[in-house]
């Protein structure tokens, strides 16, 4: 095993405002960018939460994730998520 710390820091660097943004205070609704991150990806078959904690970070929150984790080349199908995010905006009355 080799010690390729530069590798290391080269591949998790654009992780890092994700990172920043999803566990942005209250820090406790980290897990809605969490949930959200794992429906946009095909993990969940749904956005919702026990006790509506979906909701507990608004529209444009989670618009920025998505930006984010987009940027950071995480959503496996960024298809899917970006069909996803449509339907997300337009549950909330948002036009694209």
């Amino acid at each position: 095993m080799t010690d390729d710390i530069d590798g290391y820091r080269r591949e998790m660097a654009p992780t890092l405002p994700l990172s920043r943004h999803i566990f942005a205070a209250p820090t406790y609704y980290y897990k809605t960018g969490i949930a959200f991150l794992a429906w946009l990806n095909g993990h969940q078959d749904g956005f919702v939460m026990v006790g509506g904690l979906q909701s507990a970070r608004s529209v444009l929150h989670l618009a920025r994730v998505f930006e984010l984790a987009n940027e950071a080349q995480l959503l496996t199908d960024p298809d899917l998520a970006a069909h996803r995010l449509g339907q997300l905006f337009a549950t909330a009355g948002v036009a694209r």
